[in-house]
């Protein structure tokens, strides 16, 4: 097959394709190494071209150049303009967004007034309130500080069941009778328990805040700061939302405002969100498991590119998406977030 120089467009969309390092003087990136098997394998001679992804997919629509080398959503309204080599990965549309992290005061106070709380708060005072009525009920008319009217029999029995839950035990407020020794007993034992519990349950609630995210799912977008990267099918998804959403330039800007805390939402695209929350490493920063959208993605291919090229070009591209450096190069740059992914290789 005679060689042919092609144009191949690049652009910084990690994990598709990164532009080059120190560490890797060369475009790196699942799509990169796509397209890299596939040119050597049909000995095609190229020149790169670098866009911003927004520039990429208007480049190949104009046939500025012959191949778009990232990860391109195969799309009904990309497929009106350019064509598409076989899939070779999954994505879709996500949305990334810090999880709670800080216990301020303010929050501690939120979640012990949450319902949960509430109601746990509520069911221990009211065991409360019944031992201190049976304790009076038992002391009444043999003890001291007992005696005497209800309403301050009542508040003084009150007083020694709280100092007994809390396991102070200053002394001031004893049983003397045997029906109260008893009362007392119950008392003491429930009430251990009941602290016990207590503090696993104060620390679950705390916990489980700090877990929550910021934005739990599409309804919330409305409400927060959200960032989307221009030419991106999130922004594709926020002017179709009639979201007021700020444009970044790329993935990586828009992941760093959120961890600054400058958003509250990055939605964009499954693979690049994921790809970017684990390289960040910062445990705040987290992709909601359920994709607002799902697509496929391809090398992007200007109509009328050379029949013989664009056919073995599909073929070569199967091929590679199904070689082990890819598999083991989407291990290397996703990590565990595999695991967050339903049906196949990679979103």
């Amino acid at each position: 097959m005679p060689k042919a120089r092609l144009r191949v467009g690049v652009a910084d969309f990690p994990p598709w394709s990164v532009p080059p390092s120190a560490d890797v003087p060369y475009w790196s990136g699942l799509a990169s190494l796509v397209w890299r098997q596939s040119a050597q394998a049909l000995e095609l001679d190229y020149e790169v071209k670098v866009y911003d992804i927004d520039g990429l997919i208007e480049a190949v629509a104009r046939g500025e150049v012959d191949v778009a080398a990232t990860g391109v959503p195969i799309l009904p309204e990309h497929l009106v303009r350019f064509t598409f080599t076989p899939p070779f990965d999954q994505s879709g549309i996500s949305i990334a967004t810090r999880v709670h992290d800080q216990l301020t005061v303010a929050n501690v106070l939120r979640r012990l007034a949450s319902k949960e709380a509430s109601r746990w708060f509520l069911g221990i005072l009211m065991f409360l309130l019944a031992f201190s009525a049976l304790f009076w009920l038992a002391e009444r008319r043999r003890n001291p500080p007992i005696e005497g009217p209800a309403a301050r029999g009542l508040g003084e029995s009150a007083w020694w069941g709280i100092v007994t839950l809390s396991t102070v035990g200053y002394g001031d407020r004893v049983p003397v009778t045997k029906t109260g020794k008893l009362v007392a007993a119950a008392w003491m034992t429930l009430g251990f328990m009941l602290m016990t519990v207590s503090s696993a349950v104060v620390t679950a609630i705390l916990t489980a805040d700090r877990l929550r995210p910021l934005v739990s799912g599409p309804a919330e977008l409305a409400r927060v700061r959200v960032g989307v990267v221009h030419g991106s099918v999130g922004e594709r998804y926020a002017e179709s939302a009639r979201l007021d959403a700020r444009r970044f330039e790329t993935f990586e800007e828009a992941m760093d405002a959120l961890a600054a805390e400058e958003l509250e939402a990055v939605v964009g695209s499954t693979t690049s969100l994921l790809f970017l929350a684990e390289r960040v490493g910062d445990r705040r920063l987290t992709v909601l498991p359920h994709p607002l959208e799902r697509d496929f993605i391809g090398l992007a291919v200007r109509f009328g590119l050379d029949p013989a090229i664009e056919k073995r070009l599909e073929l070569e591209v199967v091929k590679a998406a199904q070689s082990p450096e890819y598999r083991s190069m989407r291990a290397v740059m996703m990590g565990d977030a595999d695991a967050a992914v339903d049906g196949g290789p990679g979103r």
